[in-house]
């Protein structure tokens, strides 16, 4: 593998790998997959991922009525749980961004039954069922920086509350939002890679020296993986230094500059090639 990343500096190295194994480039491109996805994903990681599922947002966006005058004023959560006096659910009434609705659900109890999509905050853990009432998830409260009382809710004017609120359940979720949002995003960049990947080794069946094929399909596949070298280690170069401006474009670099070298180092060795061969 590292003789494939050194010869990713050069045109004419790149060609002469289209004949390695096939078993060293697979592993070669998941291992640059990783590296240009690094700059997002590191950014994912900074802001507690995203929000998959629009709770928070939802929130914001909505300020349901219910926040925060008429929440109990006995439950008070912490990183420890929920904590409460009177064993009674309650259920209130906001959307996510989408406008669909959502259950914000406090049941201390055991048995509660639940109606549609919604979020439940038990004892120990909050609990996601989505709109056919299916489990999707269970996350703890251990990521909880502080504790929210809802007594203390009740005091602070409705943004205020919407705010911390809203805050209590992104801190609750940061470790799943990060771990779902890496897993999603990293797993996109593969599969439009592969499409990348295909796609240009495919075209470049069509590419014609002296009127004579240069490459196969196969072939074509090594040299294009080869080729993202360069693109993939500029990426991460850009995630590194913190440019968050540019983080968001280390993708397009990535999937710009690879056809190119790619092209360049086909028409490159193949001429070195016929050269050495006269």
């Amino acid at each position: 593998m590292l003789k494939l990343f050194v010869g990713g500096f050069s045109p004419y190295r790149i060609f002469q790998q289209r004949n390695a194994k096939t078993r060293s480039f697979i592993a070669y491109f998941i291992l640059l997959i990783f590296i240009v996805s690094f700059p997002l994903n590191l950014q994912i990681i900074r802001s507690g991922g995203w929000d998959l599922y629009n709770f928070t947002a939802g929130i914001q966006q909505s300020n349901p009525d219910w926040l925060p005058y008429q929440l109990p004023e006995d439950i008070e959560i912490s990183r420890y749980g929920m904590y409460y006096v009177d064993e009674v659910v309650h259920t209130f009434a906001t959307t996510n961004v989408s406008g669909d609705p959502l259950n914000i659900v406090f049941a201390p109890v055991d048995n509660y039954e639940v109606s549609g999509r919604s979020l439940v905050f038990e004892k120990e853990s909050i609990v996601y069922y989505n709109e056919n009432n299916t489990n999707v998830f269970t996350i703890g409260y251990s990521n909880i920086s502080q504790t929210v009382r809802f007594s203390e809710l009740r005091m602070m004017t409705q943004s205020e509350a919407v705010n911390v609120f809203s805050d209590m359940i992104s801190q609750a979720f940061s470790n799943y939002a990060v771990f779902r949002s890496i897993f999603l995003y990293t797993g996109i960049t593969l599969f439009l890679n592969v499409i990348l990947v295909v796609v240009l080794s495919a075209i470049f069946i069509f590419i014609r020296i002296n009127y004579q094929q240069v490459t196969s399909f196969g072939q074509n596949l090594r040299i294009v993986i080869a080729s993202m070298t360069l693109p993939s280690i500029i990426g991460f170069i850009v995630g590194i230094l913190e440019i968050v401006e540019f983080n968001a474009f280390s993708v397009v670099i990535f999937q710009f500059m690879t056809p190119l070298i790619a092209l360049f180092a086909i028409y490159k060795g193949a001429k070195q090639t016929q050269a050495q061969n006269k």
